[in-house]
């Protein structure tokens, strides 16, 4: 048994049409297909079916869930739930996956790309440090319209590994 890789992260959003919006316009993703569909109102799955599935709780249903593809990397699954979650609430404090980065060629120019589709930057680029440091290596966080946060990282130059390291770390392809 070998593991292959992360075949695709789940978000759960706030407004799945906004989300599928947000990543076909400034992350150039694409719909592969749609579970539930938003656009029809009348679909959707009810925690009770899911519970022993996922452990979604009964009370709560699943009105959107799409799969996407994005770039040289992993898929991305987004769900919409009834009762609706808060916006604003990511960041690398909350327990689970907290965020997830996606390398780039040019940070100033994906972020504003991102930025002219609503999301919100903190402070940056900021240049790495300690075994990521390196001429040109930097990172920036922004949170998405739909509230999830999401990591611009680019390395062009060499990480340092530490001496136990037996393999090196995974970039995405041009």
């Amino acid at each position: 048994m070998a593991i292959r890789g992360i075949e695709h992260i789940g978000i759960t959003v706030s407004n799945i049409e906004q989300a599928e919006t947000f990543f076909i316009k400034a992350l150039d993703a694409s719909v592969l297909y749609r579970i539930v569909p938003w656009q029809e109102s009348q679909q959707r799955i009810g925690g009770d079916k899911m519970r022993p599935v996922n452990g979604l709780p009964p009370q709560l249903n699943v009105v959107g869930l799409s799969m996407l593809r994005l770039g040289n990397g992993c898929n991305v699954e987004l769900f919409q739930l009834e009762p609706g979650i808060a916006d604003d609430l990511a960041n690398i404090g909350q327990p689970g996956v907290n965020h997830f980065s996606l390398y780039v060629d040019d940070i100033h120019a994906t972020a504003e790309k991102l930025k002219a589709h609503g999301a919100r930057f903190y402070d940056g680029p900021n240049d790495c440090f300690a075994q990521e440091a390196g001429a040109g290596n930097q990172t920036w966080f922004c949170l998405a319209p739909f509230g999830v946060l999401i990591e611009l990282i680019t390395l062009p130059s060499p990480l340092d590994y530490d001496s136990e390291a037996v393999q090196t770390r995974w970039l995405p392809a041009e």
